[in-house]
């Protein structure tokens, strides 16, 4: 694993310019936050970016943490004889069982976790009454693909098959959701797994090729994750080359689309990201897939899991997972 390119790179958003115009005023406050609070550590370790990130989410959420209507579960699931993957179960006081939603957090397959999305998916709860549950897949470099995508299959089938085990009853529809690399995730279980009801995909990484016009425009500090950083994270989540070539990683290359759940899209407008979001959108309408996409303008990639810097943002991303859920 190659750390010092992508903490050199890193530490150049310790001094941001501000150069796009186009970054709304949250986008811009979450940038200054950065820089002000949470230079780059040194020495540069992964274990150190996993704390920092958790850092962050805390610090950027403070405000929001403790305001959760409900309930949290904590819970192992096993998936061999020596694997057991912590899930966080939330419920809010006035549930229904009509729905169920499995979680992967995102964070480039590296870090991330349920405390990072914990607040997040607590408002999700609360706004759509339903189960959210959180899952800690294993992370790469130590976890590599397809380790971290076989947990969210096993963990995804296991809640399924066993509904009321997770305060669900044998009616409720269970889908699944996720952000960046927890949209990929969210996704390439859809295809995996079969009787899921609807998938939510947060600015997804969709193709480890990163040939888009989106991932060409958005390079530059200020834009938080560029090709640069995508780059580092896929040599620490893949095995190889070959591994983007593989449909499960790379759903975008799958050769069919047909019979997966409803899926709502939601999409950052400066992200090197969002044009993947636009091309899978093509191949489910395609093959006649229902879909619905939500453009979130003037944020850059990141803002799902900050919504105590990104309140509107993270205001228009609830009412339309909402709304979503709603017309299932």
């Amino acid at each position: 694993m190659n750390t010092n390119c992508y903490g050199n790179y890193l530490r150049s958003h310790d001094v941001l310019l501000l150069l796009d115009p186009r970054l709304g005023d949250e986008a811009r406050n979450y940038s200054l936050f950065i820089s002000q609070n949470f230079p780059v550590p040194k020495p540069f370790t992964l274990q150190a970016m996993r704390e920092r990130s958790e850092n962050v989410n805390r610090k950027a959420n403070e405000k929001l943490i403790g305001t959760f209507n409900g309930t949290e579960e904590e819970r192992q699931i096993k998936i061999d004889d020596n694997t057991e993957i912590p899930i966080t179960i939330y419920t809010p006081a006035n549930a229904n069982k009509d729905k169920m939603v499995v979680f992967f957090h995102g964070g480039g397959w590296t870090q991330g976790s349920r405390k990072t999305h914990q607040t997040i998916v607590n408002m999700l709860a609360d706004a759509t009454k339903s189960i959210w549950i959180s899952v800690e897949y294993r992370l790469s470099p130590e976890n590599k693909f397809p380790i971290w995508l076989d947990d969210g299959c096993e963990v995804t089938q296991q809640i399924l098959a066993n509904k009321t085990s997770y305060g669900g009853d044998e009616n409720t529809k269970v889908g699944v959701a996720g952000d960046s690399a927890g949209g990929l995730i969210a996704a390439s279980v859809c295809h995996t797994i079969k009787n899921l009801a609807f998938q939510i995909l947060v600015y997804g990484a969709f193709d480890f090729a990163y040939g888009t016009e989106s991932c060409k425009e958005f390079t530059s500090p200020e834009h938080i994750l560029t090709p640069a950083i995508l780059a580092w994270f896929s040599s620490n989540a893949l095995r190889n080359e070959e591994d983007k070539k593989n449909p499960r990683a790379s759903v975008l290359l799958h050769e069919s689309f047909e019979g997966l759940p409803p899926c709502l899209f939601i999409v950052a407008e400066l992200d090197p990201l969002r044009d993947d979001s636009y091309e899978y959108q093509k191949k489910l309408e395609k093959a006649g897939v229902k879909t619905k996409l939500v453009l979130i303008k003037d944020v850059i990639h990141s803002y799902f899991s900050l919504p105590g810097i990104y309140e509107k943002a993270c205001g228009q991303t609830i009412e339309a997972v909402t709304e979503f859920m709603n017309s299932l």
